[in-house]
């Protein structure tokens, strides 16, 4: 095949000290696996910082460092909403990252879809534009959290509903040709948009850098704790948990059963809990947490009722300490833990009832849960990220083949 052009790949994370944080990770892998090929013009990030690649990568801007640094200084004065504050850096991400679209590139693969500016200057060029989400569709999502909201009082916007943010993206996402997910609920919410786009399915994800951690056979204790970790804003689902608790803690013989919620959790949200849960019994609330593993690793049970959550994060690490993992349908790991044996249990979204009766089957079948567990460590440490990485890849090398013949 004669290549003449090349692939941008462009995450709006930053370099790490193995690879990028959040969505920039599949960005690095991909561009090493496009370098090899001889199909990778570079990798733009928001920020290189002080680390290197072993192919051709840029900081959106040389002074990118600099004004990041200087904008969350000032922020610290100013003390700008979160979702304000993320929509200043995407725009100034756009704004900069315009000038990386050259004559010579034929792909612009990206992990961020609020780049009005960008894509359309693609766009003029004749460049594809293929674009991976991080998570649920923004409209999907924008449903959901607001819907919630309404129930639970909270008019505050935040970042999935935002309306600058929501307009930003629906000026942007017009632009692209084709979604690739890697999720299957993440696949479904996209589907539903009646959009032109092409929609693509590669399931996979992404392997946290856990350390090392060899599996210890578990004993059944006199208590049964159970864990919850989350920075908490209404889509991540704690009310329904706490809801699930109140009933638990209303049949008699549950004293020895314990809630330990992790995290901060919004302002508005906490005077909502205060008002409704206050007299919860058995719930311990200890904010935010400076080493996770030693609170998660001796737990009995995690619950993650997110209502939305391409991930998450937290559910992948209980599995590699070998703990139960109890979560909703709308996340996107329930797809790799729930593989043959099964590694998790799955409830739907919104189900106070569901979450409740997961956490008292495996309060009455301890040595059923520890299994489950076990289970989910074996799923995770035998997946194979490599192989992922290589079919995105395999996608995008197949999608330059039909632009140069």
């Amino acid at each position: 095949m004669n290549r003449q052009g090349k692939i941008l790949v462009v995450s709006f994370q930053s370099l790490t000290a193995k690879s990028g944080g959040g969505m920039a990770k599949l960005g690095y892998y991909v561009s090493a696996q496009l370098h090899k090929r001889g199909m990778l013009k570079k990798f733009i990030v928001s920020s290189k910082g002080k680390y290197e690649t072993p192919f051709p990568s840029e900081p959106v801007s040389r002074w990118s460092r600099y004004y990041l640094f200087l904008l969350n200084k000032l922020n610290r004065f100013i003390k700008l909403p979160d979702y304000r504050f993320r929509l200043i850096q995407e725009h100034l991400f756009d704004m900069q990252c315009r000038a990386h679209i050259t004559p010579d590139i034929d792909i612009l693969f990206t992990t961020n879809a609020h780049m009005k500016r960008t894509f359309a200057k693609a766009k003029r060029m004749g460049v594809k534009i293929i674009y991976v989400p991080a998570n649920h569709e923004e409209n999907y999502i924008y449903k959901i959290v607001s819907e919630e909201n309404t129930k639970l009082g909270i008019s505050r916007p935040e970042p999935y509903t935002y309306a600058p943010r929501i307009k930003l993206y629906n000026n942007s996402i017009g632009y692209v040709d084709t979604v690739l997910c890697t999720y299957p609920t993440v696949y479904e919410s996209y589907a539903g948009t009646g959009r032109t786009h092409e929609l693509v399915k590669i399931d996979g994800h992404l392997k946290p850098d856990f350390k090392p951690y060899k599996y210890k056979e578990r004993v059944v204790g006199d208590t049964f704790d159970v864990i919850y970790i989350a920075t908490t804003v209404p889509l991540k689902g704690l009310q329904y948990l706490l809801e699930a608790w109140k009933e638990l803690m209303a049949e008699p013989g549950r004293d020895k059963m314990k809630l330990h919620i992790i995290g901060r959790i919004d302002g508005a949200l906490n005077q909502y809990f205060e008002a409704h849960f206050s007299n919860l019994k058995n719930v311990h609330y200890h904010g935010r947490v400076e080493d996770v593993t030693k609170v998660l690793e001796s737990k009995d049970l995690c619950v993650v009722p997110s209502l939305t959550d391409a991930g998450p994060y937290v559910a992948l690490e209980a599995a590699h300490y070998g703990v139960p993992v109890v979560l909703t349908n709308n996340c996107g790991s329930a797809e790799l833990l729930s593989r043959s044996p099964m590694g998790c249990k799955i409830i739907p979204i919104r189900s106070s009832e569901s979450i409740r009766d997961a956490i008292l089957w495996a309060y009455n079948n301890r040595e059923e849960a520890i299994k489950i567990g076990k289970n989910g460590k074996d799923l995770l440490d035998s997946y194979n990220m490599d192989e992922f990485i290589i079919k995105v890849a395999d996608y995008l090398e197949e999608k330059m083949e039909g632009i140069n013949n």
